[in-house]
C-alpha cells in the first residue's frame, strides 16, 4: 500500500499529461537524512523515494513519505491529503554533460527544490558522479548531499530533530540510449 501510494504521487507530482516521456533507468535508490534526534546522531533511510529521471530533459523528481523517516511524528494523525506528509524533490540535472561525459568521477553543484507542504526551499547539492564501464552496462553512480534547515518549512514539531539536517540521495543510473 505504502508503496502504490509512492508511486501516485510521483505521477502526480511529474504532472504525467499522456505523453511518453523517456526516462533514464534509475536503480538502487536511498534516500538518507543524517541529524540529531533527541540527542542522539541518527540516520534515517528509505529506498522507497519513487526516484525518476528524465532523459530529455534531465527533470529529477522524487518523493519522501516523512512519517516513514520518522521526520513527522508517528503519535498525530496521519493528513488524509498524502503529499501533506511527504518531502518532493525536483530539479534538472545537466544529463548531457552527465551522460557524454566519459570521464571515471564528474562534479556538479545543482539547485535542487525541496518541498513540505506549501513551502518550498532551494538547496545547493553537492553530485559526485562516478562512471562505470563494463562489458555488461554502463552505468553513473550516483551521490547527491546537501545541508538542510528544517526550520525553513515551517515545520511544528520537528519530532525530536534538531532543524539541521544533511540530505542524501544515492542512486545508479543506466543510459539507455546507448
Amino acid at each position: 500500500m505504502k508503496n502504490l501510494l509512492i508511486i501516485a504521487l510521483v505521477f502526480a507530482f511529474s504532472g504525467a499529461t499522456g505523453q511518453i516521456t523517456k526516462m533514464a533507468l534509475v536503480k538502487d535508490q536511498t534516500f538518507q537524512m543524517n541529524g540529531v534526534q533527541n540527542g542522539q546522531a541518527v540516520e534515517k533511510k528509505t529506498q522507497t523515494f519513487g526516484l525518476t529521471v528524465n532523459y530529455e530533459t534531465g527533470e529529477l523528481n522524487g518523493v519522501i513519505n516523512l512519517i516513514e523517516i520518522d521526520l513527522l511524528n508517528k503519535n498525530i494523525e496521519a493528513s488524509p491529503d498524502p503529499e501533506m506528509n511527504a518531502l518532493k524533490i525536483r530539479g534538472f540535472l545537466p544529463l548531457n554533460d552527465i551522460l557524454y561525459n566519459m570521464n571515471e568521477k564528474q562534479h556538479y553543484k545543482v539547485e535542487m527544490d525541496l518541498i513540505i507542504k506549501e513551502f518550498t526551499v532551494t538547496v545547493l547539492f553537492d553530485f559526485n558522479i562516478a562512471y562505470f564501464k563494463n562489458t555488461q552496462m554502463n552505468f553513473y553512480n550516483v551521490i547527491a548531499n546537501a545541508p538542510v534547515n528544517l526550520l525553513d518549512f515551517n515545520i511544528e514539531d520537528l519530532n525530536g530533530f534538531e532543524p539541521q539536517v544533511n540530505i542524501i540521495m544515492m542512486f545508479q543510473m543506466l543510459n539507455m540510449q546507448r
